[in-house]
């Protein structure tokens, strides 16, 4: 806005709804509330001075994130570059004081915008080991796709429709350490000697029970899913703690593509493997993580057979939730291909699956027909 000249017109297009609205729709209750509660209100208001200081048109136009689209691809190529800088770049979000509104207006104000306001000056102090296991996860991110995520984008991807809502909070609670784990149990009368994992002698941590551990339910349970991994093209990555942290993040791609746009190619997400992955490792991560929560808590001792036939009813049961919501539930072609990407591979390398595998209740991970 700053660099085209004010006579000439201009569109912008953008992937963000969020943004288009607050320059439009929401512009003036913004305003009205004194911006309380508005993410980047400071850029939001530089934008709409500097919009309402020209006299050409200037419109909005959404495109679809994501998508292949050259100018939007490369947008949020920078955006990541300059989110992930140590000093952000200057920018001048000064207004002219006789544009410059400040507060907000009392007889639209409420109650909740002025609890709003007052938490907003109140700044809370970072966690370490929020911070830190949140670099954690952009390295372990930037390991499998090559690219680095911002924190806002790693928080959104806990929170992936393809990760169960239990296992969401889990992740969340596992980024901010919150788990009665190690160390947390030192200080707790007669219960300091569940600060040892027992099996490997040493001070427990998340990373450790995850990946690390000699525990035979946390390898077992990492064979049985990377052996059940279909794809040849697409080989299976090295498991961290970041990377089960951060695999709503992780976008696989083929390492042989087929011919396609060169563009696309190097974009556009390996939608049905990707899918998998994420359910695999989620899934996968909690059973290990509840599987020890029952040997140390309830000193559960489960054999070999019992740790298989757990991890079969977990990953089943989410191949039964997607074959009903593909049948019953959302009945659009788009989303039943997505469900015969995710799971076709993997069933066809254990059986000869029917064409209508989606409708039969006996197709299931494990089990012949």
């Amino acid at each position: 806005m700053e660099i085209v000249p004010p006579y000439q017109p201009v569109r912008i297009c953008t992937d963000s709804k969020y943004v288009i609205d607050g320059l439009t729709t929401h512009l003036e209750t913004w305003e009205d509330d004194g911006w309380i509660g508005i993410k980047n209100a400071k850029m939001f208001r530089k934008a709409a001075h500097l919009m309402r200081h020209r006299s050409a048109r200037t419109t909005l136009r959404w495109v679809k994130g994501h998508d292949g689209i050259e100018g939007n691809e490369g947008s949020d190529a920078l955006a990541k570059q300059g989110a992930n800088k140590r000093h952000p770049d200057p920018m001048n979000l000064e207004i002219p004081e006789d544009f410059d509104i400040q507060g907000a207006k009392l007889p639209t104000l409420t109650q909740a915008t002025a609890y709003k306001g007052i938490l907003e000056r109140k700044q809370p102090e970072p966690r370490n080991t929020t911070e830190k296991n949140i670099r954690l996860t952009r390295t372990a991110i930037k390991g499998v796709t090559g690219e680095i995520e911002t924190d806002n984008a790693i928080w959104k991807s806990t929170r992936k429709k393809t990760i169960r809502p239990l296992i969401q909070q889990f992740l969340y609670r596992t980024i901010h350490g919150t788990h009665m784990i190690g160390k947390q149990w030192r200080h707790i009368n007669g219960y300091e000697e569940r600060e040892m994992c027992t099996t490997c002698n040493e001070t427990e941590s998340m990373s450790h029970i995850l990946t690390q551990c000699k525990e035979k339910s946390t390898q077992l349970v990492w064979d049985l899913t990377k052996n059940l991994w279909p794809h040849r093209n697409t080989p299976w990555p090295d498991i961290t703690l970041g990377t089960i942290l951060g695999c709503g993040s992780i976008s696989l791609q083929p390492s042989r593509p087929g011919r396609q746009n060169q563009r696309r190619r190097r974009t556009a997400a390996h939608k049905g493997p990707t899918r998998l992955f994420q359910t695999l490792l989620s899934e996968s991560a909690y059973l290990i993580w509840t599987l020890r929560c029952e040997r140390v808590i309830q000193e559960k001792n489960l054999s070999d057979g019992e740790i298989r036939a757990r991890w079969h009813r977990a990953i089943n049961e989410r191949l039964t939730i997607d074959k009903v919501t593909a049948t019953k539930i959302i009945r659009t072609d788009k989303f039943t291909k997505l469900i015969e990407e995710t799971w076709e591979p993997t069933l066809s390398k254990t059986m000869e699956i029917p064409a209508n595998w989606m409708y039969c209740r006996e197709v299931l991970v494990g089990r012949t027909v």
